[in-house]
């Protein structure tokens, strides 16, 4: 069982950011390829170009795992299984989780279980990871649940396929990508765009600060397209620009063959951003020779978190 590099649940008491919609979002780009250690691998990530200007939704083309071009870098992407380095929310924007053993969860499950049975818990582990931290992300009062996507198809022509409650299915994305854009203007239209219920949405005006959170956990255990997080320590404000930076690696992570029972909790945005990890880019990355494995079954949960 994977212990290093993550924390137990049980413990706890660019400025062009390119929209495909108002609730916008951020791409990255690359700064080369690190030497890869013990249980890491090497794999592709798909940066995009540096033409230096946005690119409009009527341009907007979503990249897949397989859409490798010249922009397209080799990069190590290190186990947190076999690394020593102790992440934090704030800091690196990004914490993998130990869950207490327990059924959740899955595939099979309608929308109203999952929102019955699974936000509750995922709003009671934000709060005590938030409780637990010891920098920016301490005392959130509140933390809402306000949506998720399960992934378990690998094709793109599979790609919006509704399952048996219904329910649309998404498929691992292909690029490094923040789910928010980091300007005020940006961020007022994600609000308005999520709709927030009244009793929420007041919070925006009262609070102190808020976050938008990501909470990523795979349905079974996982051998296909993994999720990849990129410590934020390591990726200036200027690399969120369109452009191809030459210096300075980006820190790419992935527990290997996660499991059910672990969580990898990521920042999208914070109005808070004295520290790095007030965003996190993120990715689905192709492993070497699992194209017969079976495709990855997760879901990701988005949060927002308040503080009085």
């Amino acid at each position: 069982m994977c212990r290093r590099g993550i924390a137990e649940v049980s413990t706890l008491e660019h400025s062009l950011d390119v929209a495909k919609s108002s609730s916008s979002y951020t791409m990255l780009h690359d700064r080369g390829v690190p030497h890869a250690g013990a249980g890491d691998v090497v794999a592709k990530i798909n940066y995009f170009p540096a033409d230096g200007t946005p690119i409009p939704n009527s341009a907007w083309k979503k990249r897949y795992l397989d859409d490798h071009d010249e922009f397209t870098r080799r990069m190590i992407i290190r186990d947190v299984c076999t690394s020593d380095t102790p992440f934090d929310l704030d800091q690196n924007g990004f914490q993998f989780l130990q869950l207490p053993s327990k059924i959740r969860v899955s595939r099979e499950d309608s929308e109203d279980t999952v929102k019955r049975e699974y936000y509750p818990e995922l709003e009671g582990i934000v709060k005590r990871l938030c409780a637990f931290t010891a920098g920016l992300l301490t005392g959130a009062s509140t933390a809402y649940v306000f949506n998720h996507v399960m992934r378990a198809h690998s094709s793109p022509a599979d790609k919006g396929i509704l399952d048996a409650h219904g329910r649309w299915q998404d498929i691992p994305a292909g690029h490094p990508h923040v789910d928010y854009a980091g300007d005020a203007a940006a961020i007022e239209g994600t609000k308005r765009e999520l709709n927030f219920p009244p009793h929420i949405a007041q919070l925006f005006d009262t609070s102190t600060r808020f976050a938008f959170l990501g909470a990523w956990r795979p349905l079974r255990t996982v051998h296909k397209d993994p999720l990849a997080v990129c410590d934020a320590t390591t990726v200036p404000d200027s690399d969120y620009q369109v452009r191809l930076p030459e210096q300075q690696q980006h820190a790419w992570y992935y527990m290997s063959e996660m499991e059910p029972h672990s969580i990898v909790v990521f920042k999208g945005f914070d109005t808070k951003q004295e520290k790095p990890g007030w965003r996190c880019p993120h990715t689905a990355f192709a492993l070497p020779d699992t194209n017969d494995e079976l495709p990855r079954e997760s879901i990701e949960a988005r949060i927002v978190c308040f503080w009085a």
